[in-house]
């Protein structure tokens, strides 16, 4: 039997996540996409959980999406519509009733990123690398990814991090507001665990309805018009230059921009 892509580890009043596929970095295909969604809803449906972590397997937190599942899709299902379309199930995280932790180590890129950003606290060791790669392969997140990154670390932050498209390291994420904490490499799971069981140790009813509090205090800053948007990321995401992008960096070269 195939071993699990996403790993649920039960404690008494908190779970951990894991995303577990270390031979690829933990890259997100549409199995682990499926695991995810089942995992949020059993959360959802559990009580007795008051708090989540999220941490990656093997070397690293997460490298984004699985590039080759995108190449499949033929890129269009990316960040909106069948048959790839991550961005409804990784945003099921901030909707949790509950708070999430994102344990980081190693890469946390794109996709991976995002991921720990949906979550309400993020803890990073100091091995870990922060990034956005989009514009390497011709991409564009979607209106919801902007949004989150200009309401966490605000809107030069997020032009340095998507412009430059470089990872930059734990230090740096600290300074930019990207993480709260940055730990040891040995210390990160019991670091992650200590906030888990505290939040667990407090009132649950005070703890869910805070969270609700911050998700609608910050809702409406951020609720404009962008349905043009969304149809710009749609062009982008499907365009030539797009689809050059992935192949070049599946064949491990230089992508050639038509802009178009």
């Amino acid at each position: 039997m195939a071993e699990e892509v996403v790993r649920i580890q039960r404690h008494p009043n908190y779970v951990t996540l894991v995303l577990n596929r270390p031979e690829k970095r933990n890259a997100i295909n549409i199995a682990m996409l499926e695991a995810l969604d089942a995992a949020f809803t059993m959360i959802e449906g559990d009580r007795e959980i008051r708090a989540v972590v999220i941490k990656g397997e093997g070397r690293g937190f997460c490298s984004g999406l699985d590039l080759r599942d995108v190449e499949r899709a033929g890129g269009a299902g990316v960040g909106g519509g069948p048959p790839f379309a991550p961005d409804k199930i990784l945003h099921r995280i901030q909707s949790l009733p509950v708070p999430a932790i994102a344990a980081i180590h190693g890469d946390a890129l794109t996709a991976g990123l995002v991921i720990a950003l949906l979550c309400d606290l993020r803890i990073a060791a100091q091995s870990a690398k922060l990034g956005m790669t989009p514009a390497r392969i011709g991409y564009l997140p979607t209106y919801a990814v902007f949004r989150r990154f200009t309401e966490m670390i605000g809107a030069a932050n997020t032009a340095e991090i998507m412009y430059l498209a470089d990872p930059v390291d734990a230090g740096r994420a600290r300074e930019m507001g990207l993480v709260h904490k940055v730990v040891p490499d040995d210390q990160l799971e019991a670091a992650a665990a200590a906030w888990a069981q505290k939040i667990a140790a407090n009132a649950p009813l005070s703890i869910r309805a805070m969270k609700r509090m911050i998700g609608r205090t910050i809702s409406r800053a951020f609720d404009v018009e962008h349905d043009d948007l969304n149809d710009l990321a749609i062009k982008v995401r499907t365009s030539a230059d797009a689809r050059e992008g992935v192949r070049a960096f599946l064949e491990k070269r230089k992508p050639v921009w038509r802009g178009e």
